[in-house]
């Protein structure tokens, strides 16, 4: 009897030593992670932020995590922690979970229209275009691109819009013309929309990478331009009656506006 009590103690004693043993190496993974590294306190997501939160909330809502990380691997923007010199500002864009808190995502109130960092003067106006009309994908935020249309055109008026979309058939005439020589890609895609990515997030990995080859080739997506007043209203116009293309531009690109071609002018 005496043995079996004595059995049963040393058991207990071992299945105790084991588990603090697993809990101080859980405990020592971090230290080991970081040993001979620098270490740096950084802020990461964990959850999805809404654009337009304020720095203050962010804070104080539970939204982030401060963790441990080396600094070798840490951008030099990354966050530690939230002051109050950052308090007023908000959010530029949404910020998915597991992401590190860069302070770049943050600006003033003023700055940011519905999560959309919008230049001084200009206004934000999205249409709708093929893979093919953004250059194969290759438009992105931050892009400069040329605007053309392609239409038909109305009889007897010159290369001038007939207003009724793009029509077919061996009666009509369509034209192509260059519409603006050169607007800013602020956004590509619709927001909260994988693929969809703003100037402030950085360049996008090839916009709507879940469909086939196929499909991204008819299908349309959303490109939207910091343009003026006059601008807004061309191209809106345009994107209702006639067929948009995108030119990727850039600092030595010369593009004018001129007649444009038809179908009689294509070749001399």
């Amino acid at each position: 009897m005496r043995r079996r009590l004595l059995a049963v103690l040393v058991a207990a004693v071992l299945a105790g030593a084991g588990c603090l043993a697993v809990v101080a190496y859980v405990r020592g993974a971090d230290q080991r992670a970081l040993a001979g590294r620098e270490a740096v306190w950084v802020l990461v997501t964990k959850q999805l932020i809404p654009a337009g939160t304020s720095a203050a909330a962010v804070r104080d809502g539970g939204y982030v995590e401060r963790v441990a990380m080396p600094a070798a691997t840490v951008p030099a923007n990354a966050l530690g922690e939230l002051d109050e010199q950052l308090g007023g500002l908000v959010l530029t864009a949404d910020v998915a979970a597991s992401r590190l808190l860069l302070r770049g995502m943050f600006a003033e109130p003023s700055e940011v229209t519905g999560g959309l960092a919008v230049p001084d003067g200009k206004l934000a106006v999205s249409v709708q275009v093929t893979a093919a009309a953004r250059v194969a994908g290759y438009v992105r935020p931050g892009s400069r691109v040329a605007v053309f249309t392609t239409f038909t055109m109305r009889e007897g008026r010159g290369r001038v819009p007939a207003g009724d979309g793009l029509s077919s058939g061996h009666d009509y005439n369509q034209a192509t013309r260059l519409l603006l020589p050169r607007v800013e890609v602020i956004a590509v895609g619709e927001r909260g929309v994988a693929g969809a990515v703003t100037a402030r997030d950085g360049a996008p990995d090839a916009t709507a990478t879940t469909a086939s080859s196929g499909a991204k080739a008819a299908a349309v997506m959303l490109v939207t331009v910091a343009v003026t007043q006059a601008e807004a209203e061309k191209l809106l116009h345009v994107s209702l009656t006639g067929v948009l293309s995108l030119a990727l531009l850039d600092d030595t690109a010369t593009v004018e506006p001129d007649e444009g071609v038809d179908n009689n002018s294509l070749f001399p």
